[in-house]
Parts: structure tokens; sequence; C-alpha cells
């Protein structure tokens, strides 16, 4: 019976080590593949690292692409040998070789400590406090997958922790249920709220030939053409003078929506 429990114990923790190499690895391949595809894409939303690592090196004072194009590359490498190592690092737990497993693994619990420090610096100096807390709970993060990781390698059989029926049944239920509901969710945005893509905004009149456009979250250069292209339509005793945004200095700051305001002047 203890050898049988033993051996149950040992099964369990070898499946939290897994699960562990398993996150990392994933964790760094959508990062890498959110570098490669760079902003919205069919099936994929994500940011535009480029627009995001220029407009930060802007804010402090340095302007010239090169800057911010030399700490994206500096960026995705140490995400690269990230991945790569934990990748590995998953390759040999799966083959049973625990000292490179775990040889890769630190590896790579190196370069997310360091890919996080780098983050956390940069954060410092553009004044991202949100931004500066995401990437220290990761360090922390990254730092427990190291402790929990050995200290499962080195335990033995450990104590029966194991869910009984009910509790499994009870778990299921809470989240089968919180599924339905995020998947509800999902879909309900989607029917209702993603035409905003691609959809016209109506320019609203702010004062004597100003009209403000706000955009959606989700809006893009398609939702900008289309509404250029109705404004033209809805206000034809109207020509265009030009467009601008809010000044520099209001920018700096991350924002869900742009605001941009229409000059006219009535055609001759």
């Amino acid at each position: 019976m203890g050898s049988r429990d033993k051996r149950t114990g040992a099964s369990k923790n070898e499946w939290i080590r897994g699960a562990i190499l398993m996150y990392w690895s994933i964790f760094w391949l959508f990062n890498i593949i959110d570098k490669v595809i760079g902003g919205s894409q069919f099936l994929w939303v994500g940011r535009d690292r480029f627009a995001q690592f220029q407009k930060f090196f802007a804010s402090a004072g340095l302007e010239a692409p090169i800057v911010a194009d030399v700490a994206l590359i500096i960026a995705a490498g140490l995400e690269v040998f990230a991945f790569v190592f934990f990748g590995g690092a998953l390759m040999y737990f799966l083959q049973n070789k625990v000292s490179e497993a775990r040889n890769w693994f630190l590896m790579g619990i190196c370069f997310t400590l360091a890919t996080f420090t780098v983050f956390s610096l940069g954060d410092h100096l553009f004044g991202d406090r949100f931004e500066l807390l995401e990437h220290t709970l990761f360090w922390f993060m990254t730092l427990a997958s190291w402790v929990i990781f050995i200290r499962l390698e080195d335990s033995g059989a450990g104590e029966e922790a194991g869910l009984d029926r009910r509790q499994i049944m009870g778990a299921a239920a809470i989240s089968g249920a919180l599924i339905l509901i995020t998947t509800g969710s999902i879909f309900n945005y989607n029917e209702h709220f993603f035409y905003r893509r691609t959809a016209a905004i109506s320019a609203e009149p702010v004062g004597e030939d100003l009209f403000k456009v706000a955009f959606p979250f989700l809006g893009g250069s398609t939702v900008f053409e289309k509404t250029i292209e109705q404004f033209i339509e809805e206000h034809p005793t109207k020509r265009i003078d030009h467009i601008y945004t809010v000044p520099n200095p209001l920018r700096l700051k991350k924002a869900d929506a742009l605001i941009f305001y229409i000059i006219t002047e009535e055609k001759p």
C-alpha cells in the first residue's frame, strides 16, 4: 500500500512539473508569434510592439526608429532563447531525462528573469507603472516556478492530496458555468460590437467648422478611411482643411481609443 501511494505521489509531482514546462513554453511561443505578426490579423489580435516601442522611446526623447527597433530585437532575442530552453526542457522531460530537463529549465528561468528585469527597467524609464506591476509579478512567478519545480523533484512520495468525487464534481460544475458565461460573452461581443473594426463613425460637431471623431477600441485604418468617406458624403458643402489629433505631450500615455478632429471650411 505504501509503495503504491509513493508512486501516486511521484506521478502527481511529474504532472505538475510537466505543466510548468508546458506553460512557459507556450507563454514564450505566443509572445514570439505576437512580435512576428504585429497587430491584428485573422484569428489573432495582438499588440503592435513596433509602434509601442517607438512611442515609449519617443516619450523619452529618442525618436529615431532604429532605437526602438534595436530594443525590440533585443527583447525578442531574450524571449526566443527563453522559449528554446523551455521547449528543450519539455522535450527532455517527456523523454524522462531528468538531469537534462533540469539544466535546460534553469537556463530558461535565467533568460526569463533577465527578460522581465529588462522590461521592468524600461517601465521605470518610461513611467509605465501598470506594466511595471505586471512584469514584477511575472518575475516572482518565474522564481516561484523554479522553486516548485525543484521541490517537487526532490520530494519523495509525499502525502495523498487527491480530490474526492464530490470535490471533482463541484469543481467541474463551477468551471463549466464559468466557461459557458465566458463563451456567451465572447460570442455576444462578436455579434454586437465587432463591426467596430470596419464600420464608419459619425463625426460630432463641437464648434464652427470643427468636428470630433472618437475611435472605438478595435478601430483601425479601415475605420478611418470609411469615416472620412462618410464625412465627405454627409457634408457636401464643406471641404476638409486638415485633420489633427491632440498634441504630442498628451499622447505619451496609453489610450484605449484615438480621438481626432476634422477642420473644415465652406466650399467656394
